[in-house]
């Protein structure tokens, strides 16, 4: 009982496991989670690349000890191949579709330069990397709509599209993946990328074509004076995105301030 109280009101210790190299990210998440225990609690942060590990200072130590013994072991034992496949089917080696292939096959994927794709894993597990890879490379049909110019066009489209949550509205009526171009990309082209069965993606295809026809010299930007932006934000700014969740025919506007 003494033991308990003290555990409950002793302060919690915090330490970080930091600079995990990337491409062993992907099998320290599929085994951090064995390490935790009542006395100490973890949590990865693929962005920043770092373990925070919070609890009781004897027990935290064991565990980052441990953890460094994981990362140590892996990047002797794991190797990489490189393979080529067409940049269109990028997407589906990514996020959601990339956790997949780590269950499947216990090998992580990622993206190099132009058409390189890196498939990394013990050495026993890189066939079945490489056929997960391939399998799920060809496994939905993608294609990218490249937004009109010039790239100021383009990124005000990229602006409007996200702020209609674009992607929600064709996952409801086609269930299809839409992944819409960030208007801070410095590329000189922007494209949206469709991802499903190709008659759903053909279908969705159509929806984005009949919507840029209709946006085309319907969108200004103006210049608002910062005092008045908060009458243009939050939950007044749907009166000039929304029209019952699509955007109307009568009235687009975009708002930069």
């Amino acid at each position: 009982m003494l033991k308990q109280i003290i555990a409950s009101r002793a302060p919690k210790y915090k330490q970080r496991v930091r600079d995990i190299p990337v491409h062993i990210l992907p099998f320290v998440s599929s085994r951090y989670a064995t390490l935790a225990s009542d006395q100490v609690n973890l949590s990865l942060n693929f962005e920043s690349r770092e373990i925070t590990l919070t609890g009781d200072r004897e027990a935290v130590g064991e565990v980052v000890g441990s953890v460094k013994h994981m990362i140590s072991e892996l990047e002797s034992s794991i190797i990489s191949i490189k393979m080529s496949l067409p940049q269109r089917q990028h997407r589906l080696l990514t996020g959601g579709y990339a956790d997949d292939i780590m269950k499947k096959s216990n090998c992580s994927v990622f993206i190099g330069q132009g058409a390189e794709v890196i498939v990394w894993g013990h050495s026993p597990d890189l066939a079945a990397g490489l056929t997960a890879v391939m399998a799920q490379a060809n496994s939905k049909y993608t294609h990218e709509f490249a937004l009109p110019g010039p790239v100021e066009l383009s990124k005000q489209l990229a602006t409007y599209f996200g702020r209609i949550h674009l992607d929600r509205f064709i996952k409801s009526k086609h269930d299809v993946e839409t992944f819409l171009p960030s208007p801070q990309s410095e590329s000189e082209s922007l494209c949206i990328e469709l991802v499903g069965d190709k008659p759903e993606v053909d279908a969705s295809v159509k929806v984005v074509a009949e919507l840029i026809g209709k946006l085309i010299g319907g969108i200004r930007e103006v210049s608002v004076d910062w005092l008045l932006h908060r009458v243009v934000v939050g939950k007044n700014s749907k009166r000039y995105y929304f029209c019952r969740g699509y955007p109307t025919d009568s009235f687009l506007m975009q708002v930069v301030g």
